[in-house]
């Protein structure tokens, strides 16, 4: 009796899983759907099946699953659960066929393949470890092979299979761990939020400090802290609270041990009293001599023990997941862990491992020795951004272990953790100089130089006569940066002159180009590394600031962005805050007023409860944004409540009253500025700041007309101001400054020559005259519909003529223009002579106040015998700028993306001229396209060809050059069901033409794989 292939496996096993309860994840799910082979490979507990099956059927419009088991190693077995799993799936019928058939195991996963390309789909295989066994490697690579398909392996274990390696080497593989599937801190809370919890900032830290972001940990904690099992502060000691942590968390330490060996338990759980084990470390402590082979055997097993790097000496090091640790430590007998402990605090002294040793001393009860260590080490783990490690070691401590030099080292931890209320407290209970000095290292970071006077007074008295040279300087350069953040760069100098090589130095001085240089020169070395946060001396926000000084929109978005995952690393909320001031700015440069909202309403939130410094520069950016927005009484109250918060920050207040008056400068309330300018004046010429001095006189002359050589001067040595939109340049629009640039050159014609490289910059080929700048941008469209729309208008202007339209796209086809008369005969070619020349003359007076009301008659319509639009870079036609690019050559860097991003057609029109150029246009862009689709896969780009020819084929399907092109480059990304659709869409449209395909594309279509027919 034959056994039926159903009879091989389960319907159980085929069915996508439910996700309820998942956590959004769009990080995630962006990984999820990188590549055509998705490789996740983490312990259990870590969310693969869930993360999978959350992606459902919104990511994915066909999806199949299977969960692998032993049985599967048996190609048969595998073979029909890769049948029953595809069923539902447009063919799905055919693998079952094929093993009623008799057919063999590896040619149904070659038409499960098919089934997947021809649907694309995606099919997860779950417990992928069963697939380790070379019996089944051919099927494997059969699916493996799907075309536009997807397929998802999940393991416990690394999957070392050479048909995963063979595809990766082409670069369509992507492998995920279990770093990428842990809960971010954000999603931690998102759990939290989910069982109906309110947890605070420091509440969510913890509990991903606690669970290092374990998804069944997390959902785990969220549970008990939902029904009053635990509370999350109570948790903080995850080495000293083995009980509750023990009973907590049991079921998931056994869910992730399952059975293991007594010889591989007993390692395991003996050795829990260590953060990290090694082979020389349970050799000493625990005189186990197989140390090495247990530790290996433990970490291939799949449990919660991962390697984390070789040693010094050879051999390997390895971690288990702090609530594992917990749960074993709980499970030794009375005093083992103590004595353990007390052995390994001896081991790590002789190997001179101080940090570890503290640990096992704390362990074993030696608080006095832990003491000790942690007041000789702690400056230095501090430095290296340890804090949560000398917080916690501090609250282990009883207190009769504590001195006034923990009390200061507990100062310092806060105060690096942005918790500067506490950090005072606790400087208060240090010896009288660590208190003065904790204390203006407080006012320094938070850059409150009125608070560091006070106690830089007091340390210099306790200093003096003391005989510590070393600390009487160091007290000078910190009494030197605090005149440096009071914004009094010279004096900061004079007592401490390396700080003129400082960045920041360079900034408030005026010299930004080397300000730059620097920052980016500290940003270097700032990611990724272990540091304790540099608040606002940080490289990267520093440069961001920069850039958005000097006009470089997207330099200081990245590097703001980049802070600010830094921020979040290092958890400091004063980085993250002053990150999103600083992400506000660089909108605010880009002209994106809602995003710079956005940023700045996030910077206060975060900066509330931190410190009043960090309010100040989202302040300023919305006190500038309501001002422009024409509400002054708003903006006079922001920009006050900002002044309020400068701490003495000299610099600071002409920042403030500088963006102020800016923002009533571009409202159009010249008038409301005076005030605001004179004292943003009086306190950048208190600094010594030429580049505040510049963007004043800039402003001055925008709003008042006077003070033209301080502003050519501010023009000549910072063009930015006129050449960007600058976070401080005097007027938004480019058109706007343009015509600034006009003025000042005729209010001081013998310096025209210095301005020569602004106007130059500002496209114009030497310094214009006032009458040639409007002061606005007009940009004409003709592709799709004719239409004008005017720089920072949100409507396209109203025509007061139809034919004033009709004329407007006729000089756009016309680009060096045409005789007055052939315009005349274009638009009345029926009228009498009189008639037509007045109804021509009403015309193209409507077209000029459609184009030019506001600006001099001529700005942009060369009127007279020969009529023409003229160029320049006030005027923008998006059908010139069509035609320069299709005039560009072929492969041009750019010249792809910029051909697929063009109007489809030139606008309809009754105009016979306007019909022939869209003509030639229509015929122009796919060519054009068709060719860069060629260029591209030429140079291994089937991506950037599949873009250009897809395009080319929307606008003419049937083009058979940009359907060739779409063939290959399909085929060459392994969608070969894709390159058969274009060529059945191919075939449709010149069917509809009673056309055929040509030869070369019938061969084409035979070449890469199957007959020629509509159907593929």
């Amino acid at each position: 009796m034959s056994v039926s292939w159903r009879d091989l496996t389960s319907p159980r096993r085929a069915r996508w899983p439910a996700a309820s309860g998942a956590v959004a994840r769009p990080r995630l799910r962006a990984l999820l759907g990188a590549s055509p082979v998705l490789v996740v490979v983490a312990p259990a507990g870590y969310g693969k099946t869930t993360a999978l099956a959350a992606t459902g059927p919104d990511t994915d419009s066909a999806r199949a699953w299977l969960t692998l088991d032993a049985d599967d190693a048996d190609p048969q077995v595998l073979a029909a659960g890769l049948a029953l799993a595809v069923e539902g799936l447009p063919g799905g019928a055919a693998p079952g066929a094929l093993l009623d058939a008799g057919a063999s195991p590896r040619r149904v996963a070659a038409r499960v393949a098919d089934v997947l390309d021809g649907a694309r789909a995606r099919l997860v295989l779950d417990e992928a470890q069963h697939l380790l066994t070379p019996l089944v490697e051919g099927v494997l690579r059969e699916v493996l092979d799907c075309g536009a398909g997807r397929v998802t392996l999940l393991s416990r274990v690394p999957l070392p299979l050479p048909d995963l390696t063979r595809l990766e080497a082409a670069g369509v593989v992507t492998r995920l761990s279990a770093a990428d599937l842990g809960f971010t801190p954000d999603e931690v809370g998102a759990v939290l939020r989910a069982q109906g919890l309110t947890p605070g900032n420091a509440e969510v830290r913890q509990a991903h400090a606690l669970t290092e972001g374990w998804p069944i940990a997390a959902r785990f904690l969220a549970h008990s802290v939902a029904q009053g099992r635990v509370g999350l502060r109570a948790l903080a000691d995850l080495d000293g609270g083995e009980a509750q942590l023990g009973t907590l968390f049991a079921y998931l330490a056994q869910e992730v041990l399952g059975p293991l060996e007594p010889a591989l338990r007993n390692v395991l759980t003996r050795g829990s009293v260590f953060e990290e084990l090694t082979a020389d470390l349970l050799e000493d402590v625990l005189e186990e001599p197989h140390a090495g082979a247990l530790l290996e055997a433990l970490a291939r097993s799949g449990t919660f023990l991962t390697r984390t790097g070789p040693v010094e000496g050879g051999g390997g090091a390895y971690r288990a997941h702090p609530l594992l640790r917990a749960h074993l430590r709980s499970a030794l007998p009375a005093g083992e862990a103590t004595r353990v402990a007390a052995r390994g605090a001896a081991y790590f002294e002789r190997t001179g491992r101080p940090r570890r040793a503290m640990a096992a001393h704390l362990l074993a009860g030696n608080a006095g020795r832990a003491a000790q260590l942690l007041a000789a080490h702690g400056d230095t783990w501090l430095s290296q951004g340890r804090v949560t490690l000398v917080e916690r070691s501090l609250h282990r401590l009883p207190p009769d272990a504590w001195t006034p030099d923990l009390h200061a080292l507990a100062g310092d931890a806060l105060r690096l953790s942005s918790r500067y209320d506490g950090a005072l407290a606790a400087y208060a209970r240090a010896t009288p100089l660590r208190r003065a000095l904790g204390e203006v290292q407080v006012a320094l970071d938070t850059v409150q130089p009125d608070e560091a006077w006070a106690p830089l007074d007091v340390a210099e008295a306790l200093l003096t006569g003391s005989g510590d040279g070393a600390a009487l300087v160091g007290l000078r350069r910190l009494r030197a940066e605090n005149l440096l953040n009071a914004g009094q760069p010279g004096p900061a100098v004079a007592l401490e002159p390396a700080l003129a090589g400082g960045a920041r130095h360079a900034l408030r001085t005026g010299d930004l180009n080397r300000a730059l240089a620097l920052a980016q020169d500290a940003a270097r070395g700032e990611t990724g590394g272990a540091r304790a946060a540099q608040n606002h001396r940080e490289g990267l926000l520093l440069a961001s600031f920069l850039h958005a000084i000097c006009g470089d929109a997207p330099a200081a978005v990245r590097a703001a962005g980049e802070g600010l995952a830094e921020g979040e690393r290092l958890d400091s909320p004063f980085v993250r805050a002053l990150a999103l001031a600083r992400l506000g700015h660089a909108h605010l440069s880009a002209g994106d007023d809602p995003a710079a909202r956005a940023a700045y309403d996030r910077a206060l939130e975060l900066a509330q409860g931190v410190v009043p410094r960090l309010r100040v520069e989202p302040l300023m950016g919305h006190a500038f944004l309501t001002a422009r927005a024409g509400d002054p009484l708003r903006a006079r109250t922001l920009r006050d409540d900002a002044l309020a918060r400068t701490g003495g920050d000299g610099y600071m207040r002409g920042l403030v009253h500088l963006a102020a008056g800016l923002g009533s400068i571009q409202a159009g309330d010249a008038a409301g500025t005076a005030d605001d300018l004179d004292a943003a004046r009086d306190a950048f010429t208190a600094c010594g700041d030429a580049f505040g001095l510049a963007a004043v006189a800039l402003a001055t002359f925008a709003a008042h007309g006077h003070g033209a050589p301080e502003a050519v001067q501010g023009a000549a040595r910072y063009p930015f101001l006129l050449t960007t939109g600058a976070m401080f340049a005097p007027l938004r629009s480019r058109a706007a400054r343009a015509r600034l640039l006009a003025t000042l050159a005729e209010a001081r014609p013998h310096e025209r020559a210095a301005l020569a490289s602004v106007a130059a910059a500002l496209g114009y080929a030497d310094v214009p005259a006032s009458a040639d700048t409007p002061g606005f941008g007009v940009h004409v469209h003709v592709l799709e519909r004719v239409q004008v729309v005017r720089e920072h208008e949100s409507q396209p202007r109203e025509w007061g003529r139809a034919k004033a339209r009709d004329l407007l796209a006729l000089l756009a086809v016309h680009r060096a223009g045409l005789p007055r008369e052939a315009a005349q005969e274009a638009l009345f070619p029926d009228a009498e002579p009189g008639v037509g020349e007045r109804n021509f003359r009403v015309t193209l007076h409507a077209l000029g106040q459609v184009l030019e009301d506001g600006a001099a008659s001529g700005v942009f319509v060369e009127r007279g015998e020969w009529l023409r639009l003229r160029p320049g870079p006030d005027l923008y036609v998006d059908l010139w700028a069509a035609w320069d690019i299709l005039a560009m050559p072929a492969g041009t860097p750019g010249r792809l993306p910029a051909l697929a991003q063009l109007g489809a057609r030139v606008a309809p029109s009754d105009l016979r001229d306007v019909q022939r150029e869209a003509e030639r246009y229509a015929a122009a862009l796919p060519d054009a396209l068709a060719t860069e689709a060629g260029v591209a896969l030429e140079a291994g780009d089937p991506d950037g060809a599949a873009v250009a020819a897809e395009r080319a084929l929307i606008l003419d399907p049937a083009h058979e050059p940009a359907a060739r092109a779409a063939m290959r480059a399909h085929h060459a990304r392994g969608h070969p069901a894709a390159a058969r659709r274009v060529y059945a869409g191919l075939r449709g449209a010149l069917c509809e033409l009673d056309l055929s395909p040509l030869p070369e594309t019938v061969a084409l279509r035979q070449a890469l794989g199957g007959p020629d027919g509509a159907g593929g």
